[in-house]
């Protein structure tokens, strides 16, 4: 049990780590006391190396704590060798099949289960509005808002029937910007109607589909805040999120590192307004001096009253249940049932026999 405000702030960073063993910066930040861990870009033998690094994650934290991972499809999905492959969502949405996608969701969840993932960065549900989108694209299950609600909460309880919590993306719609957040700052300056029409719709799906999180994209939204980005505006989380929408699950901001976060605001003025805005867990995926940074910058946030306490007790709260409902400690390590010829042969069975949208690797 957390004592220190310290040791409360590290509850609310999700850490990234970018080998395939457990390496001293990411010991050094389990020490800390965070409480997720996100598998990174590192290259794996197989599943057994997947399955050994996060339980020896497990074992060096000594406490329950989530391991996450981008699992997408296509080149999003960290995990390739030995694994059942999925393509981009783009030929999932292409489908049309609502219970296609729910096999597909169930087929990923068992495997990111048996090497001891407990959550899943995706599905995207960010609608494909703009071709000249560079992050999006492919990545979308499609343009139709409804297609992209129906295919995505579908595949997200696919995925948490298994075990394993969906964390939809990139809340409020990342679907019609042109600029990468990654490098700068995306604007969108529709209007209210046009947002409920069409990026809102897939997440408000979402909510009703009680899926277990929802990362928030680094994206200024100006018709409901022209100030903040949605992961830092309280009108955003705590308006639209809590209060219209009635989302009671756990918020994750996207990786405060991207520039479009970077280039507007300190690791305190983050801290400070993301908190006050409804976030719950931090996701610090490329720097760990930045997990630092923010702990530093939340304890001393409430050292001078910028950040109120019961703030701070509420994502705790969050991340603690999320903790207990998807990650209740070691797994099993059920690797024979990774990228089988069964897993193949359903996905290919269901929604008419598509089998090559799939192959083993």
């Amino acid at each position: 049990m957390a004592t220190t405000w310290n040791e409360k702030a590290a509850e609310l960073i999700c850490v990234g780590i970018g080998a395939a063993h457990l390496d001293d910066p990411t010991r050094a930040l389990l020490d800390l006391g965070v409480s997720g861990v996100l598998i990174g870009d590192a290259t794996f033998a197989g599943p057994s190396e997947v399955y050994e690094l996060i339980t020896s994650i497990r074992r060096h934290a000594g406490r329950p704590l989530f391991i996450a991972i981008d699992h997408e499809g296509a080149a999003r999905s960290r995990l390739q060798s030995g694994f059942t492959r999925l393509p981009a969502l783009r030929a999932l949405g292409d489908t049309g099949d609502e219970d296609y996608a729910y096999e597909v969701g169930r087929v990923l969840g068992r495997e990111l289960r048996a090497v001891g993932v407990d959550l899943c960065l995706g599905p995207v549900l960010d609608v494909a509005t703009n071709p000249n989108n560079p992050v999006i694209g492919e990545r979308s299950l499609g343009t139709d808002p409804l297609l992209v609600a129906r295919l995505g909460t579908r595949l997200a309880r696919g995925l948490q029937d298994e075990g394993v919590g969906a964390c939809v993306k990139h809340f409020p719609g990342h679907g019609d910007t042109v600029t990468d957040s990654n490098l700068a700052l995306p604007i969108l300056p529709h209007g209210v109607v046009r947002l409920e029409e069409v990026e809102l719709q897939p997440f408000v799906a979402a909510v009703e589909a009680r899926v277990a999180a929802m990362l928030v994209g680094h994206i200024l939204f100006r018709a409901l805040d022209s100030k903040f980005p949605a992961s830092l505006s309280r009108p955003i989380l705590f308006g639209l999120l809590r209060q219209k929408l009635a989302y009671r699950g756990l918020v994750l901001t996207d990786d405060v590192d991207m520039g479009a976060l970077t280039r507007h605001f300190t690791p305190a003025e983050i801290a400070e307004h993301g908190i006050a805005a409804g976030a719950d867990c931090f996701l610090c995926a490329r720097q760990p001096e930045t997990a630092r940074q923010l702990i530093n910058a939340m304890v001393e946030g409430l050292d001078r009253g910028n950040i109120l306490p019961e703030r701070v007790e509420a994502a705790r709260r969050r991340v603690s249940a999320f903790v207990h409902r998807y990650a209740p400690g070691p797994h099993d390590g059920h690797l024979e049932s990774i990228g089988s010829a069964e897993n193949a042969q359903l996905l290919g069975r269901i929604g008419g026999g598509r089998p090559s949208l799939f192959d083993i690797g």
